[in-house]
């Protein structure tokens, strides 16, 4: 073919090979169509520190409803893995823009594991993939060494107590390059009632590890 064609012939196979959205099926630019970008947009929260307070504060990108719950289910259940790695970025991004006060620079990202069952069934951990990619972009260490050591049931339907009850003692550090002193901060994709990530940081605590925090994409609002 001469070369003259080649860049139409390659502007073509683009528009042809652009994956569709998962949210809606329009072509997407990126990870989204530019339509449900902006609807993504609409969830994120002005002040992502707002609950950056208590004795496990919280930081999170946006709330958890319409378009970023949907997402969300994209994520999880329908393995559409590049929504984790967008998701890493973003939250990333705001942390790095409106860091909260009196916070180790150097924190290392702990997230919170899947069971081993439900890893094997899934086929990836949705918090391992945000955290890598918050690593990534914010140039922070990533420690994998906090496993579940017991299946646990869905915490979607049960009540505050139930859930505390359901994730306590489901958390070890397992060959662990982490030591006493060490700064974390734990990353996971949805916080609700916070029951799943005080029984993670309550294990890491348990052998002097410095837990700061909690960073998710969304949250339930709170207040």
């Amino acid at each position: 073919m001469p070369s003259f064609w080649q860049p139409f012939r390659a502007q073509a196979l683009n528009l042809f090979l652009k994956p569709n959205c998962p949210l809606c099926d329009r072509t997407a630019t990126d990870t989204f169509c530019k339509y449900c970008y902006s609807q993504l947009q609409e969830c994120q929260l002005l002040d992502p520190a707002r609950y950056w307070q208590g004795d496990l504060p919280l930081f999170a990108w946006g709330k958890y409803e319409g378009t970023v719950k949907r997402s969300m289910a994209k994520l999880k259940y329908d393995g559409y893995r590049s929504i984790g790695n967008m998701y890493g970025e973003w939250l990333a991004a705001s942390w790095q823009k409106y860091p909260p006060l009196n916070t180790p620079t150097k924190l290392i990202l702990v997230p919170i594991p899947l069971h081993a069952e439900k890893l094997a069934s899934r086929g990836f951990n949705q918090a391992e993939l945000i955290a890598r990619s918050f690593s990534r972009a914010a140039g922070a260490k990533l420690d994998l060494s906090l496993h579940r050591t017991r299946s646990t049931v869905a915490q979607f339907g049960l009540s505050k107590s139930a859930r505390q009850e359901n994730v306590a003692d489901a958390f070890a550090l397992v060959r662990s390059a982490l030591k006493p002193g060490d700064s974390v901060l734990l990353i996971d994709d949805i916080y609700t009632t916070g029951a799943t990530v005080r029984s993670a940081a309550l294990a890491l605590r348990s052998i002097d590890i410095n837990v700061c925090g909690v960073a998710v994409v969304s949250t339930v609002v709170l207040d």
